[in-house]
């Protein structure tokens, strides 16, 4: 079985592309645009990574304690901890502490934690 995509209800769509397509290099690859908001998934480039944006107004947006979204970097992480500092998104420190490959994180615009690590 393989996941096919996650679900973020986001409180604004516009936001959270800038961030998961700038900072995580997601693109995207389907947009929908019902009656009630707008929905759009992304994908990296081999389409393994996906995800489902949705803002929807009458719909209860995502809040999350104790999840942790896990992407590995496709730039160095000195430079992405960077880029999502000069975006004025709160990261960690980088942490270096094997066996676990090093690893900062990041809060997504609606406070998911986003954690970027080296491959």
């Amino acid at each position: 079985m393989k996941l096919n995509y996650i679900t973020i209800m986001v409180r604004d769509i516009e936001k959270s592309l800038n961030f998961y397509c700038s900072l995580l290099s997601l693109k995207p690859i389907k947009e929908l645009n019902p009656p009630q908001g707008k929905i759009v998934f992304l994908a990296d480039r081999q389409g393994d990574t996906m995800l489902e944006l949705i803002q929807f107004e009458q719909t209860e947006k995502v809040t999350s304690t104790g999840m942790v979204f896990s992407f590995i970097a496709d730039k160095p992480l000195t430079e992405l901890k960077e880029q999502a500092q000069a975006m004025r998104y709160h990261t960690s420190d980088i942490i270096s502490e094997p066996p676990k490959p090093a690893h900062f994180t990041v809060t997504d615009p609606d406070g998911l934690i986003i954690e970027i690590s080296e491959a």
